[in-house]
């Protein structure tokens, strides 16, 4: 075992005895780069054939239980390495931590450049992209880290209590650890930048070529407050984008198949569906409202905080 590792740990739920194409896709050139693979996934029967796929990449299997969401699966496993449950890697020996999990789908090999603008950057903790809701903090689904983080990271990964769900998940351990890294004087930064919301801007992300795209966006799998919380900050255009036209021309990885983007949730019938709705809210039910909620704060003498409001 050499003396420094590098380590990168991609949490995936699934379902069935197999792996999808683009969790395989990743995988596979995941481990292509100088990092050992471990696949992190939800305790199931697998397929001889994707046990033979891992052994051919090279890639190690932790199973485990299916809650706390992928930081419960990455603190599990980091708490296991650290007892000397788990022989992937000695703990005090990991250099370099890249946190990946499966909402996000790469559809191009990118990794190589990701890591190397990584390591050229002058920050500990580096992301693909950063959210200001609630506070400016970097986004999980890829966290890069660097050996002067890993002590805050640790700390605050196996002193915050797993969650419950995934809302708390988001509040207490991906937005918690910028605090966490703030007060550690932790260097934090991001390789994309946008001028929105990153989850409004992804239209901009793949133009850029950045090869990536939140799942969710594909499987359009928001619920009514979701959608809402689109619209009002005048994003209905990248709730309804046409997500897969926009990554066919930018291009595939020659190794990635169309079929294996997620396909919309419920079907072209429940997109539609929800456009009769979504659209005279977007043109109409929102202005109305968005006027009433400013009246009364103004007859109140109240501030009224938001963007949405301006």
């Amino acid at each position: 075992m050499a003396s420094h590792t590098k380590v990168a740990l991609y949490a995936s739920y699934q379902v069935g005895e197999t792996l999808p194409g683009y969790v395989r896709f990743a995988l596979r050139h995941l481990a292509e780069t100088d990092f050992t693979v471990v696949l992190l996934t939800n305790r199931r029967e697998l397929s001889s054939e994707t046990r033979q796929f891992l052994a051919d990449n090279d890639i190690s299997l932790y199973l485990t239980e299916n809650h706390g969401f992928d930081f419960g699966m990455w603190r599990r496993f980091l708490k296991d390495l650290a007892n000397g449950s788990n022989q992937t890697a000695n703990i005090g020996n990991i250099e370099r931590l890249l946190l990946v999990n499966d909402s996000i789908v790469y559809f191009q090999n990118n990794f190589a450049e990701f890591i190397k603008r990584a390591e050229a950057s002058t920050a500990d903790v580096i992301s693909l992209t950063q959210n200001d809701e609630v506070r400016p903090h970097l986004q999980s689904f890829f966290m890069y880290i660097k050996q002067e983080a890993l002590g805050a990271f640790y700390t605050h990964l196996l002193e915050t209590p797993e969650q419950a769900t995934f809302y708390d998940v988001v509040r207490r351990l991906e937005i918690g650890l910028a605090d966490t890294f703030d007060e550690a004087e932790v260097r934090m930064a991001a390789l994309y930048n946008t001028d929105t919301q990153v989850m409004f801007a992804y239209k901009d992300l793949i133009g850029q070529g950045a090869g990536f795209i939140k799942r969710k966006l594909l499987q359009k799998r928001f619920d009514i407050k979701e959608k809402i919380h689109f619209i009002r900050r005048g994003a209905y255009g990248a709730l309804n984008a046409d997500y897969i036209r926009l990554i066919k021309d930018a291009g595939l990885a020659p190794d990635f198949k169309e079929e294996w983007l997620p396909q919309t949730v419920g079907g072209k019938v429940k997109n539609a569906a929800d456009k009769l709705w979504e659209k005279p809210f977007e043109k109409i039910g929102w202005p109305v409202l968005k006027n009433a909620i400013k009246a009364k704060y103004k007859f109140l003498g109240k501030k009224l905080e938001g963007e949405e409001y301006k």
